[in-house]
């Protein structure tokens, strides 16, 4: 990073096109409506929560994913889906099930659309791996939870031992995984997860147009694929670092010289942060208000 023409940097810093700009902060907002319209698709029938209200649980649950490390998100997911959306504990928890399993198979499609693009590079594939299984392992849970909740659940209690409750109430999750069970519900869902990943595309597409380069759908979805990776444990705030190596690294990988590189990674967090944050912090604050 010392060798760096920093000057360079800021002066193509310097030279963004601010329309575009907006344009990336705008695509990088699709998302919360597209996420809020998701989730109520993966709310148990029992249960009715309004857009509003879903909107409001997913804004502050993204500007806490996007400020707070080691899963303080997903934790924030389940007491605003209890307490704003009015859903029990294992409902709430069969929301979050529902949508990290949509998550990784969003990252998958988006990886091998990647593929499809341009030959992934070795650090990229070493962590497919462990996304597949992942996903696979999920998949499998859910569904066997699904479809098979009140067996499990009947067999779990025969039985004795310290674990027993906990695990009966784990079971009992699937009492609420509408989602898995109808396909009007599946569907839908599965559209909305690929299309918040096309809506972050989209917002690099613009940042490259920002910085007046030929906009490049491979080297997007590149990015995209690469962030889904190195971005799956949140070790720091906001992944910060990470966030801005993965993009700096994918860009020099398809030859986009270093200080471009830098100023594209910078940027490009800038304004996918800045809707989540500011919106969910916006949406805490009125609701206060009210």
């Amino acid at each position: 990073v010392s060798n760096l023409a920093w000057s360079e940097i800021l002066q193509r810093l310097s030279l963004v096109r601010i329309e575009w700009l907006l344009a990336a902060i705008a695509a990088n907002f699709v998302v919360l409506p597209l996420w809020t319209a998701e989730w109520r698709l993966l709310v148990a029938v029992a249960f009715r929560v309004t857009f509003r209200r879903m909107f409001e649980t997913v804004a502050i649950t993204a500007s806490v994913l996007n400020a707070v490390p080691f899963f303080a998100g997903e934790a924030s997911a389940i007491g605003l889906l209890i307490v704003r959306g009015g859903l029990t504990r294992s409902a709430a928890a069969s929301v979050l099930a529902l949508d990290q399993l949509l998550v990784a198979f969003a990252k998958l499609v988006t990886l091998a659309a990647g593929a499809a693009f341009v030959a992934l590079p070795g650090w990229l594939r070493a962590g497919v791996v462990s996304l597949i299984v992942g996903f696979v392992l999920l998949l499998v849970t859910l569904v066997v939870l699904a479809h098979s909740w009140e067996r499990l659940r009947e067999w779990v209690t025969s039985k004795s031992g310290r674990l027993r409750s906990v695990v009966a109430l784990i079971i009992t999750w699937g009492r609420h995984l509408d989602a898995m069970r109808e396909t009007r519900r599946a569907l839908p869902a599965l559209l909305l997860a690929l299309l918040k990943k096309a809506a972050e595309v989209a917002a690099i597409l613009a940042t490259q147009l920002a910085f007046g380069l030929e906009p490049s759908v491979a080297a997007a979805v590149l990015i995209v694929a690469a962030l889904a990776v190195t971005t799956l444990l949140p070790v720091s705030p906001a992944n910060l670092g990470v966030y801005e190596a993965t993009v700096f690294a994918a860009y020099r990988y398809l030859g986009v010289p270093a200080d471009a590189a830098v100023g594209l990674a910078l940027v490009q967090h800038a304004c996918f942060l800045l809707p989540s944050i500011v919106t969910g912090y916006g949406v805490a604050t009125l609701s206060q208000l009210r």
